[in-house]
């Protein structure tokens, strides 16, 4: 797949996230039960969601991976528990737009790591992805949207 992959700038956008470490292949079932529990929480709290669920991948291993699952907010709101409150970064970012599967989501990766490198620049961050296609209003995956981000040094 080709991807069109450009240089933005993103301002700092508050969040609610659940951090968690899992098998690569538990990755789907722990996004989901983030998730359900970040909801929850911003329910709770009456948090104003901004926008679409999203993982951040802090470490990324052979056996394990480190991400955080989360909802962006209007304004910060505490964390409790295993919700924790905090912010996407802002500064400028490589993004592009995957469509398909999930699945496929590390060419898109691949893609723009190879884009960032060849246009003389450096990743300074975890990247995230942003599930813009809810599954459950679109069950066919190859109409399923996910941006990604990965932040830039300046």
């Amino acid at each position: 797949m080709t991807y069109s992959i450009t240089r933005k700038q993103l301002s700092p956008q508050p969040m609610l996230a659940v951090r968690c470490r899992v098998k690569h292949a538990d990755i789907a079932k722990s996004l989901g039960e983030a998730l359900g529990a970040v909801f929850a929480h911003a329910q709770r709290t009456h948090a104003a969601l901004v926008g679409q669920p999203f993982a951040r991948y802090l470490e990324w291993g052979p056996g394990l991976v480190t991400i955080e699952a989360g909802l962006p907010v209007a304004a910060p709101v505490p964390g409790q528990g295993e919700v924790l409150a905090g912010a996407l970064p802002g500064g400028p970012a490589a993004v592009a737009t995957h469509t398909g599967p999930y699945e496929q989501l590390a060419s898109a990766h691949g893609a723009v790591q190879i884009w960032i490198e060849e246009n003389g620049l450096r990743p300074a961050g975890a990247p995230w992805e942003v599930y813009v296609t809810d599954p459950a209003e679109h069950p066919n995956p190859k109409d399923w949207r996910t941006d990604i981000f990965w932040p830039l040094a300046s």
